[in-house]
């Protein structure tokens, strides 16, 4: 039960505490954005959208490179505005390599435009910082989220949603945010707190509500749970069985807008997490994203087997 302590009982992240209560962290530094002549935009063009064939959305908010001059620099308090670099491209691998290895494809909803100009896992005045046009995009990419959604749930009666991101916090892992903080990850994996009570707040309540006899701590820590799986598959993530939860000093994100909404009670048949990955080891590089997006395959098929299909 200890063997998880040691190795990261020096290691501390150095990391800056948004106002809207998440861990910020730069990402590394981005090459420049693509900026779009004046005329030339167009909203459909803001947003990637792929069709599915089974009951999982990846929506990428995040990796956008567009700069259109229409919409301006986001400049209104507590806003973040670094690009998480190679999500969209890892999403294009995830789908690529699902369909290589099982023959299906997920959802994928991407941002093109860069998050500077609108954020797309916040609410709508803060992604947008109030500009009309920007409002525009914001409300097109979360409808092209809810049409994916809706098609799923009408053929499988339930779906995963994972809302992917990248994080440049100093421990190289994933950090997947089921709406818990470090506080109660470590409260649940040591049956200190409310079950019923961590439950509520987090992104799998829903699956609960549907399958009430799921034992809650085996979602987050059990052998067949995501973050265990990519874990055996060499993808080091937390939490995990073999790494359950991030300790207080660790910087770590719970989760965001997106996922809120999307395992809220408005999509009673929707659970999810967030995905952030780490930079080196898994986004840094064409065959660590493809070694990425197979791990993923693995461990979200188990999800699906076991929970919507």
């Amino acid at each position: 039960m200890k063997l998880f302590h040691d190795k990261r009982l020096f290691i501390i992240g150095v990391c800056v505490i948004s106002v809207i209560g998440f861990v910020q962290c730069n990402d590394i530094d981005e090459p420049e954005s693509d900026t779009i002549a004046a005329g030339e935009f167009k909203i459909a063009d803001m947003i990637q959208v792929s069709a599915g064939d089974i009951p999982l959305i990846i929506s990428a908010p995040h990796g956008g490179t567009l700069t259109p001059n229409e919409i301006p620099d986001r400049n209104c308090p507590g806003i973040t505005t670094v690009r998480d670099m190679n999500t969209t491209e890892l999403a294009d691998e995830i789908k690529y390599q699902m369909k290589q290895d099982y023959g299906v494809e997920p959802y994928i909803v991407s941002a093109l435009i860069h998050r500077k100009k609108i954020d797309l896992n916040r609410d709508v005045d803060l992604a947008t910082c109030g500009h009309t046009l920007g409002k525009e995009v914001w409300q097109e990419y979360h409808k092209k989220i809810g049409e994916a959604i809706q098609s799923a749930v009408a053929e499988y009666e339930g779906a995963i949603f994972i809302d992917l991101h990248g994080h440049g916090h100093e421990i190289q892992r994933l950090e997947l945010g089921y709406l818990l903080n470090n506080e109660e990850l470590r409260a649940s994996y040591e049956g200190m707190g409310s079950t019923e009570e961590l439950v509520e707040e987090s992104s799998l309540k829903n699956l609960i509500s549907l399958k009430p006899n799921i034992v809650f701590q085996e979602l987050l820590t059990g052998e067949k749970a995501f973050g265990t799986i990519m874990e055996e598959e060499g993808i080091p993530s937390v939490p995990s069985l073999q790494d359950p939860f991030p300790y207080p000093q660790e910087a770590y994100f719970t989760g965001g807008y997106n996922t809120r909404r999307y395992s809220s009670d408005d999509y009673p048949e929707v659970f999810g997490w967030q995905i952030e990955a780490n930079y080196n080891g898994v986004r840094d590089s064409d065959e660590n994203r493809s070694a990425f997006a197979e791990a993923f395959s693995k461990a979200i098929m188990v999800q699906l087997e076991e929970y919507v299909f």
